[in-house]
């Protein structure tokens, strides 16, 4: 029968029959090493590893290669993944949903706190007490904004110095800036500015 394989065939079969004979023999060789060991030795939990040569692909010429999967760019994200505290891949935004939202609710917020504190002299408290409903409605529609632009995936255009970059760069620097300044007014109960 090996006779009257072609060359290529015989040769494939070789490593076929050798990859198996020594698959058995290290089988063999740990099962053989486990039996003769004396029983104090064996009372120790042991385990045998069994290791064998992975099998050469014979690849013939009638043989399709797959394709690799093209990747598309997700048009739409769900709710989900827009409050997700990671951005979804391929999204077109520098970070993730609720980044976003806290990031430009701070921004808006931080400049109106302080500049309602400069114009009247009253806390963040004083300010939210007298127009809950006026910053609870910005505070929505804001919140409403981020989410179809992330949920579209939309692109936003660059427009002069203002990029992705720099609006998550403000976005977190309002962060901490509000947090100090509701933090101050906590302990002083005055307003910063």
């Amino acid at each position: 029968f090996l006779l009257r394989m072609t060359p290529p065939h015989r040769h494939n079969l070789t490593h076929v029959l050798h990859n198996s004979i020594m698959s058995a023999f290290t089988v063999t060789s740990a099962l053989a090493a486990r039996v003769a060991a004396p029983k104090a030795a064996r009372s120790a939990r042991r385990s045998t590893v069994v290791r064998a040569a992975e099998e050469p692909v014979v690849v013939d010429a009638t043989t399709e290669i797959p394709a690799k999967p093209v990747y598309v760019k997700p048009t739409s994200f769900t709710l989900q993944q827009a409050f997700a505290f990671s951005a979804p891949e391929g999204s077109n935004f520098i970070a993730s949903g609720p980044e976003l939202m806290n990031g430009r609710l701070a921004m808006l917020a931080f400049v109106a706190a302080a500049g309602a504190e400069i114009s009247t002299g009253e806390t963040v408290m004083q300010q939210f007490s007298e127009a809950p409903t006026a910053v609870l409605l910005t505070t929505a529609l804001f919140v409403a904004a981020t989410l179809k632009t992330f949920t579209t995936n939309t692109i936003s255009d660059t427009i002069g110095p203002f990029t992705k970059e720099k609006e998550l760069l403000n976005g977190r620097a309002a962060m901490i800036g509000m947090a100090c300044l509701l933090g101050f007014e906590a302990i002083k109960h005055v307003p910063l500015l």
